[in-house]
């Protein structure tokens, strides 16, 4: 060992980075330092390293290890003769001096490699395991500079502020798993997960003993291949979320199989986990730490946590958490994860189980709230840091041992995406799609590093075994998501996906529709305006009704697929609201053999949930996406505000939406459509669609054709034209006030484009009683808003179209005064409170493809579409 210089001015002397020193050469550089000190002198082994034995000479404590990996960092101290057991060895200034840096410098890696991966789209454990060994032997350490923040004494606090993160991390990860979520599991992603952890197993086992067997050693340990196979071959469910999250395919059917299959893989990693860290106990018996872990994880899922969901709800009245419950929680993360360690297993077993009972609710999520940026940013990283230290790439010397390394990385990778494909084949999933399931079973999360943790204390793996392990985590999870880009990219995955608007929607295809859901006064007016899609069309409607259902107890969503001839087996906050909306549906379908319904709820944040909404959509490739409106009409005629929480979802899928999107404002339309005069005949529901020009409000014309075929719709359009005294709009003003220029240089081609589609649907109609059509004329916004108000009790609903791209002098102004702009300007004028009409109001938006150009003629994509299949 040789000797450098320690925090405390003491020699250290670290056998990981240079060749050991004997002991008799060690006992002779001891006496030669002992005159130097006062007081008291020892020689400390860092828990860092591993140390066996040791051996004490003449009162001194020196690590002598047989152990392949021969690591030890010894070091001297002075130790005051003081009885003050609280006080740390060394000056303290210094102590908190260094660790503060420590801190500084972690940080600033991590986060910096974050940023710089982000185009990658890689998670974030990738950026800290790469911080991790580039602080650790691999990188920085040879740096003299480096060794004033990371000093080898310094070791100890990095190894315990370390675990202190990963107890926290793994409580954090069970208090966010609902174990009610494993009953919803099929056997598709069942059969894949176990496809893809156990058949792997196999090549990891395998590859384990060509290690072994290369590095010239003739006996492989046992337990270091039972861990190196648990580590190789399971999926990490909260990387591979966060993966999928930033390929949006999170709410994807692909994503959701995944999703499930890494759950499974998760039970089954803790169930070995379990059941393999007692077989590594030297002197005791197997089977006393395997029943206590067995007994205590028992006892605390059917007796700890109905005691605790019931002390919380004692003590907590309505919802009133205090800081006090955060304190107490804390300290037992630490109490779990002492007494796990006790009884023969580890200590993040306890902490994982602690999360896993805690009651799921808004004590959960404040938990998370307050917890997360700590634990993960402050922490956690000391745990890469520590794994970094312990990987030593220099450690794989030669052409012949990077060859191998390189082979055992693919060949796990391999073995993954090859069993999760065959098995894909027999659930019929398409093989694109089956390999992207099998790069997704390849995300590794923090819980692997924890057991190759486990495996280096108990001497299992050598330096060139761990190593190796955690590269093939960096490369393997690495490759996940630019690989999917590459097989599965949008422009791949939605090839099929080009009827997004109602336009391009035509007689020979199906009208997909996303309809969400909020409360059970929402179903009535929803299911009407459903009923009178079907009018115009030769072929199916598809409904697909989205329950939005919020919940505060967790950050991920959970997708519920209803089937009406089995039992939901997830309890809901409110099960007969859900029950209403679905017998609403069957309802709807059954008289109406031309549609189909599916029914789905999502449970789900109210700051995620536009995410869900449009996730879905792109999923079911659907046409067009109908909104409530958040404010409901009063039996006065007013509007308030039922649920002001909706609204920024609303505003967050017009403008992220896929697709075309409805926004209906209900006053009432399902009784206008089901009104009868007094000789008990159905009477007709009167639309009237305000037509003043541009994109939205020819996909709102469409939506309006759509419906006049329905035999209760009798349908008028008013397209208002300008007159001769309207004053044009100055693009100059409007860049200062609105920096929209653009879209002025494109009114006359969206003029032509109004001309075309009006000429074809009058053409169309000519001979039908059902269709009026009629024009105002009008000069400004005033004259536009006077016409509208002249019609008054004449209609039951109005179709407009919101017009945020189209600029019209017709209507120029009107924005400005607006009090809901998701509306747009005639929306809003007819929802208005100084407006007394009471009539439902259908706001339209049609879909905007950045890349759609017209043609040579002005005719756009969709427009050129709808012109050739009406």
């Amino acid at each position: 060992m040789a000797g450098n210089r320690g925090e405390s001015g003491g020699a250290v002397m670290a056998g990981n980075l240079r060749k050991p020193r004997t002991i008799s050469r060690i006992i002779p550089l001891f006496r030669e330092k002992r005159a130097s000190f006062r007081g008291r002198k020892k020689l400390h082994a860092s828990g860092v390293f591993r140390d066996r034995s040791r051996v004490f000479h003449g009162g001194i404590a020196m690590a002598a290890t047989s152990l392949p990996n021969r690591t030890g960092a010894c070091y001297f101290e002075t130790v005051d003769n003081s009885h003050d057991i609280w006080r740390e060895p060394g000056a303290p200034r210094l102590s908190v001096s260094v660790f503060l840096k420590q801190v500084g410098l972690t940080i600033f890696v991590s986060n910096a490699l974050f940023l710089a991966l982000r185009p990658l789209r890689q998670p974030r454990i990738i950026s800290d395991i790469l911080c991790g060994v580039l602080l650790g032997t691999s990188g920085f350490s040879h740096s003299p500079y480096f060794h004033k923040i990371f000093p080898e004494r310094s070791y100890v606090k990095v190894e315990t502020v370390g675990y202190l993160g990963l107890m926290y991390h793994l409580f954090l990860v069970g208090l966010r798993f609902d174990p009610a979520a494993l009953v919803l599991i099929g056997k598709k992603a069942t059969s894949i997960a176990l496809a893809a952890f156990f058949l792997p197993g196999i090549v990891g086992i395998s590859t384990f003993y060509i290690v072994t067997s290369s590095s010239g050693s003739s006996d492989a340990n046992r337990l270091g291949g039972m861990f190196w196979v648990i580590a190789l071959t399971f999926t990490g469910s909260p990387v591979l979320a966060e993966v999928l999250a930033s390929i949006k395919l999170l709410h994807s059917d692909i994503g959701r199989t995944a999703t499930a299959a890494a759950v499974v893989s998760d039970v089954c990693a803790w169930a070995l986990v379990i059941l393999v860290i007692p077989m590594s106990l030297e002197g005791r018996s197997f089977y006393y730490p395997l029943l206590a872990t067995a007994g205590f994880v028992s006892a605390c899922l059917f007796g700890v946590r109905p005691a605790l969901a019931w002390a919380i709800r004692k003590t907590s009245g309505e919802g009133n958490y205090s800081d006090g419950y955060v304190v107490v929680i804390l300290m037992g993360v630490s109490a779990f994860g002492m007494i796990t360690d006790v009884i023969g297993t580890h200590a993040m077993v306890g902490a994982f189980v602690f999360g896993l009972i805690m009651p799921n609710g808004e004590l959960g999520s404040r938990l998370v709230l307050k917890m997360e940026e700590c634990v993960d940013g402050i922490l956690l990283p000391f745990f890469y840091v520590l794994c970094g230290v312990r990987v030593n790439l220099w450690e794989i010397r030669g052409v012949g041992s990077w060859a191998l390394t390189v082979f055992v990385i693919c060949l796990g990778w391999m073995a993954k995406v090859l069993s999760t494909l065959g098995i894909s084949t027999f659930f019929n999933i398409q093989p694109r799609e089956g390999v992207v399931l099998g790069l997704l079973m390849n995300c590794k999360s923090l819980l692997g590093l924890a057991l190759l943790d486990v495996a280096w204390d108990k001497g299992a793996l050598t330096v060139q075994q761990y190593s190796i392990m955690v590269l093939a985590f960096l490369i393997m999870t690495a490759s996940v998501a630019p690989l999917i880009d590459l097989v599965y990219g949008p422009t791949k995955r939605f090839m099929n996906y080009k009827i997004r608007s109602v336009q391009a929607t035509g007689s020979d295809t199906d009208f997909r529709v996303l309809s969400c859901i909020y409360s059970t006064r929402h179903i009535a007016p929803i299911i009407n305006l459903l009923e009178v899609s079907t009018g115009n069309m030769h072929s199916r409607l598809a409904v697909f009704g989205l329950h939005l259902v919020e919940v505060t107890g967790c950050t991920s969503a959970m997708l519920i697929v209803h089937d009406p001839h089995r039992p939901t087996r997830v309890n809901l906050h409110d099960q007969a609201q859900s029950d209403h909306i679905m017998k609403s549906l069957e309802d709807f379908e059954y008289q109406n053999r031309s549609a189909s319904v599916q029914l789905l709820t999502i449970l789900s944040p109210y700051e995620s949930m536009c995410e869900d909404v449009c996730g879905m959509a792109e999923d079911k490739r659907v046409s067009l996406i109908i909104l409530p409106f958040h404010r409901r009409s009063m039996t006065s005629g007013a509007m308030e505000d039922a649920e002001p929480a909706f609204r920024p979802v609303n505003q967050s899928v017009l403008e992220n939406a896929p697709c075309s999107v409805a926004l209906l404002v209900d006053r009432g339309l399902a009784a206008g459509t089901m009104r009868r005069t007094d000789s008990n005949r159905a009477m007709a529901c009167r639309a009237v669609m305000l037509f003043v020009g541009g994109h939205d409000d020819r996909e709102a014309l469409a939506y309006a054709w759509q419906m006049a075929g329905h035999r209760s719709i009798n349908l008028t359009v008013v397209r208002f034209l300008p007159g001769s005294n309207v004053v044009n709009i100055d693009p100059m003003e409007l860049q200062e006030r609105q920096g929209i220029l653009t879209i002025v240089s494109d009114v006359e081609r969206q003029g032509r484009l109004d001309d075309v589609y009006i000429t074809e649907f009058r053409r169309k109609n000519s001979g039908n009683n059902s269709i009026t059509y009629r024009e105002v004329t009008v000069n400004n916004g005033d004259e536009t808003v006077a016409a509208i108000r002249e019609m008054d009790r004449e209609f039951d609903l109005y179709i407009v179209g919101r017009s945020e791209r189209s600029i019209s002098p017709l209507t120029f102004g009107l924005a400005e005064w607006s009090e809901y702009p998701e509306l747009g300007a005639i929306g809003d004028v007819l929802v208005s409170s100084n407006f007394s009409m009471h009539a439902s109001v259908l706001v339209v938006q049609q879909y905007d493809p950045k890349s759609t150009a017209a043609d040579e003629d002005g005719i756009g994509i969709l427009d050129s579409l709808a012109y050739f299949k009406k």
